[in-house]
């Protein structure tokens, strides 16, 4: 079973590691894995892709942890660190942000699955599919953050570099999106998975 560390344990393993501790360097890596992959995948639509990502930011962790400053939010921190090096190959962690907010455990099954997963029927899932289809590559990372990584607008600005106003308007456009294509009793399912999953 996944040990239920928190943000404070993880800033324990962070320091740790900066320390030289190859351990530490281990748990953060094996904790936060999945997490990791799965917004990888979604940003990548390539699980080698976001593998090698995971791998070459922890690579490049260990090789700079004597020069990394303390961080108080470790999981946001790899979020935006795998990001960049998904978007831009040749960054490096110099200027990496440091995030203040707390981000809480959550699942690690993407929200397309898991609304599919609801209907029973293949008519329905047909329709689900084909709603979320029709939403960006933008909108469906930034649901994925706010609603499955739980992070407020300013955490999810720190971690893809858009401003809060855009980061709104992207959610509600998507949310607005959904909800014209799933009308009735497929809207109610997903007002009610949205409420539940952002509690």
């Amino acid at each position: 079973m996944k040990p239920n560390y928190t943000v404070a344990d993880m800033e324990d393993q962070w320091e740790r590691m900066r320390g030289g501790d190859t351990h530490a360097l281990l748990v953060l890596y094996e904790y936060n894995y999945s997490d990791l992959l799965s917004y990888g995948v979604q940003l990548s639509n390539s699980t080698d892709t976001a593998k090698d990502a995971i791998n070459d930011v922890f690579l490049h962790l260990w090789e700079q942890h004597v020069k990394l400053k303390p961080v108080k939010n470790v999981k946001a921190y790899l979020f935006a660190c795998i990001r960049r090096k998904i978007f831009h190959p040749v960054y490096t962690d110099k200027k990496l942000w440091l995030i203040e907010e707390a981000v809480y455990e959550s699942t690690e099954t993407s929200y397309e699955e898991v609304l599919i997963a609801m209907q029973q029927s293949e008519e329905t899932r047909k329709k689900v599919q084909a709603a979320l289809e029709k939403l960006t590559a933008r909108q469906k990372e930034l649901i994925h953050l706010k609603y499955f990584k739980n992070m407020d607008y300013r955490e999810i600005e720190l971690v893809t570099g858009i401003s809060v106003k855009t980061a709104y308007n992207t959610i509600y456009n998507a949310v607005r999106s959904l909800a014209e294509e799933l009308r009735g009793a497929l809207l109610i399912i997903f007002i009610f998975f949205l409420f539940f999953i952002s509690r």
